[in-house]
Parts: structure tokens; sequence; C-alpha cells
């Protein structure tokens, strides 16, 4: 039986989707991050032949018989960083058709179900990407942890961190995640914050597990942690805003969908979000992912196929 793999590679899980030629999915398989901006290139090689050889065992199938592997991964921009995914695909054997894509292309894909259309990610990392009628495309942000992502996770996180230090320094605003963030941690105290950034191998996915602290402390009523909240999501409005004015999308009726674990479980970050949004923009829809970017990865496996 010939069938289609769709793989959404991020920061934190590595999603994939198997399904047959008419889209029906039969696999569906989830593992460690596969960013190679952020992991070892022979860890992600391991996350995807562990992703695909398990799924192929659960489907009964070989590879061979798959005709297209889709992969959209976090970062993804750069020939070179398109190459490298493509060698780790064909080093398990696969001789049929893959195509490397931002995971941004396809979280639109599947979460619009249409070809035009704005997707913002804030996960670990964030990128807002749109599409207009005629194909074109624009991303803006998505320029990784350290020089961009703002209105991410990892950058909820940072901010989390700082406000804390400050509080305790009395160099800023009392907050309650002055405790809250020492405590989340389990860290003897504010000292043992410098190991906690600055020891080796510290991964962005600990760093925007703050979340939940800022979160948590802005349901409590915590003006900081509001304000960090409401930063953020202005962060993700001006994305949007660059990415509207370039595709000229201002009057067009166009769906926008956000994905990622800061903005889909922060109610209050979502709320500003799209407070700002309609009010600038009152003909673009904010609606919930229709799909998620795994099946919009299938979507795009198929489409090649189809000459779409």
């Amino acid at each position: 039986m010939k069938y289609v793999i769709g793989i959404d590679g991020g920061g934190t899980k590595t999603h994939m989707k198997i399904a047959s030629l008419s889209g029906k999915i039969m696999v569906e398989v989830v593992k460690g991050p596969s960013n190679i901006e952020a992991a070892e290139v022979k860890e992600v090689q391991k996350v995807f032949k562990e992703l695909i050889y398990e799924g192929i065992e659960k489907l009964g199938e070989p590879l061979s018989e798959c005709r297209c592997i889709c992969v959209g991964a976090a970062g993804i921009d750069r020939e070179e960083d398109k190459t490298i995914i493509e060698g780790m695909i064909k080093n398990l054997g696969y001789k049929g058709k893959i195509i490397v894509v931002n995971d941004a292309e396809i979280a639109l894909t599947g979460g619009t179900e249409k070809r035009e259309g704005i997707i913002v990610i804030s996960g670990t990392g964030s990128i807002c990407y749109g599409r207009d009628e005629s194909g074109k495309s624009v991303r803006a942000g998505g320029w990784g942890h350290i020089i961009g992502d703002e209105g991410s996770g990892y950058d909820i996180g940072i901010k989390a961190i700082k406000a804390a230090l400050k509080s305790y320094d009395k160099r800023g605003e009392k907050t309650v995640l002055e405790e809250e963030v020492i405590k989340f941690l389990n860290l003897k105290c504010h000292e043992s914050l410098i190991y906690f950034i600055y020891r080796s191998g510290i991964s962005k996915k600990e760093i925007a597990s703050l979340t939940r602290v800022v979160n948590s402390a802005s349901l409590k009523g915590d003006n900081v942690s509001k304000k960090i909240l409401k930063d953020a999501a202005n962060e993700l409005f001006l994305s949007v805003k660059a990415v509207v004015t370039a595709l000229k999308l201002e009057e067009k009726e166009v769906f926008l969908t956000t994905t990622g674990g800061a903005i889909t479980n922060i109610n209050y970050l979502y709320n500003e979000f799209k407070e700002n949004v309609n009010k600038a923009y009152p003909k673009i829809k904010v609606i919930p992912m229709k799909n998620d970017a795994a099946f919009g990865a299938v979507i795009t496996a198929r489409g090649v196929l189809d000459g779409i």
C-alpha cells in the first residue's frame, strides 16, 4: 500500500502522521525535539530514525512504499538547512520525494485548511507566517531565542527570571515571581539561578516551562506577570502587522490561526493578542486550529504528488 508521511519537527517535540494517498491518517507517532538549530545533527538524526521506523512498523509497510515525505522544521529557511534534513531522511534508505519547509508553513496549511491565511506560532520559539491567494508568502520573527523569538515561551521565561531577580534586588517592582520562580525550578536560593542559566546543556524548553509560573501568577493578579504576557501579545501582534502589510491583507477576509504551547495554554496571552488583531484588522478572523501541523505536512506531501 502506498502512503505519504508528514512530519512536524519542533524544538519541544516531533510529531509524525502517516496517511494513505487519499488522506486517511493511519499512524501517528510523537518523539523528542528535532530543531537542528538547537540540537546536534546526530541527535536529530536519531529522532527521525526512531520516529519513521516506529511509524512504518506500526503501519506494516516498507519505507519503499512511501511516495513522499514532507518535513516542516522549526527555523528552516536556508537551503543549507533543508539539505541537512533531506540528508537525514536519505540516510534511512529512503529514495522517494522529500519536501522540507519551515514548520510555520505546514502549521498554516493544517490550521486553516486554506491556501491563503496567517499563522502565529508561540511555543518554545515564535514566528508569524502568511500566504496570499497567489501563493506569495512572508514571515516575520522566528530569528531564534538569542536575537528574536519575541512573544515565545522562552521569551516569557527569561523575562520571568529577570523580573524575579529585579524584585529580589529591589531594582524593580515587587512580584510573586521572586519566590515562585525559585520554587518552580527547585532551587535553594536566587544565587542558584546563575548556575541554572549558565550551565552547559541548558535547554530552551527548561526556560520556556516557566510560562506556567507566569500564567499562574497572572491569574492571582500579579501585575508584573500580566505585563510580561501583555508585552508578549503585543510582540506577536507586531509580527502579524508586518506580514499583513507585506501581503496587503489589511482589507481581506482571511483566517488567522494560532498554535504553540504558550499562546494555546495561556488564555490571558491569547485574549490580549486576539484583541489587538481584532482592533487593527476587523476583517481578519482569528480562529482555532482546524487541524495540526503534522496534518498540514500530510496535505503538503499529497499536494506535491498531485502537482499542486
